[in-house]
């Protein structure tokens, strides 16, 4: 099967729900239940650039399918490649770990030499997030720098897209364990707290105080696309996607969250 790769780079806090809970977080993101990461599902991504292609009725048939046959793309499971975590040196960082990276790498087919394990609480980080020379703080979380973040790593993720902020921030991207990757991507995204408003008397309803979790903004996932059947279609299709475009995913759309550059590569 020939595979393309879709990049996704929110520019506004992303909202992919998993649902009602009874847990802490009353509207929580979907998440992988292994690894904790937040993914969009390929059915969310499917139908958002269904929408997209509305106007061409051709290419929405063989590239979408229609009720008596499956179309001739399928669409795969967009999984977390870089997630933006607070530094007290430069603002931010991009953090990675070593199944981010395995999973790229594999899935685009490109050969990236990473490690397959890194002690918690130490790294490998751009000078643009180190601290003292030899810390990089994340959160409240002081890590030991064990060496620089590989040129060739950062110049492949920052060169996904050209979107201003990813573009110039291959100083910023910081290699953590799988285990701290997971913590953050766990409990650093933002949760909101809202007012449910009763439509008839204009004022808080009653019990109607609820909160939100979203995906913060410039976190990058990428989702695997795979051509089941080769059609000129298909081709017009994944061309129109190599130019970067701004799409919105996910809910919450006319309140400004999930809107992302996103771009198919190669």
């Amino acid at each position: 099967m020939k595979q393309s790769i879709l990049t996704i780079f929110t520019r506004t806090p992303l909202h992919v729900g998993a649902g009602s809970s009874v847990g802490a977080i009353d509207q929580p993101v979907i998440r992988e239940r292994h690894t904790r990461f937040p993914v969009i599902p390929g059915s969310s991504i499917k139908g958002v650039l269904r929408d997209e292609m509305h106007d061409e009725a051709d290419v929405l048939r063989d590239v979408f399918g229609e009720q008596d046959f499956a179309g001739r793309l399928s669409f795969g499971e967009a999984r977390l490649l870089a997630f933006p975590v607070r530094s007290a040196k430069g603002a931010f960082a991009f953090a990675v770990s070593p199944i981010t990276l395995q999973r790229f790498a594999r899935d685009a087919g490109i050969d990236l030499a990473i490690p397959s394990h890194i002690a918690d609480m130490t790294c490998l980080a751009g000078e643009q997030i180190v601290y003292d020379g030899k810390s990089v703080v994340l959160e409240e979380y002081c890590f030991s720098k064990a060496g620089d973040f590989p040129k060739e790593w950062s110049a492949k993720l920052s060169g996904l897209l050209a979107d201003a902020v990813l573009a110039g921030s291959a100083e910023r991207f910081v290699l953590i364990s799988d285990a701290d990757l997971t913590h953050f991507a766990q409990n650093a995204c933002q949760v909101s707290q809202h007012v449910r408003i009763d439509d008839e008397t204009g004022t808080a309803d009653g019990g109607g105080l609820f909160n939100e979790e979203t995906v913060p903004s410039e976190t990058l996932f990428y989702a695997p696309l795979g051509i089941t059947h080769d059609n000129p279609n298909v081709h017009t299709f994944l061309e129109k996607f190599k130019t970067e475009s701004l799409i919105q995913f996910g809910g919450k759309g006319t309140t400004g969250l999930g809107y992302c550059t996103v771009k198919i590569i190669d």
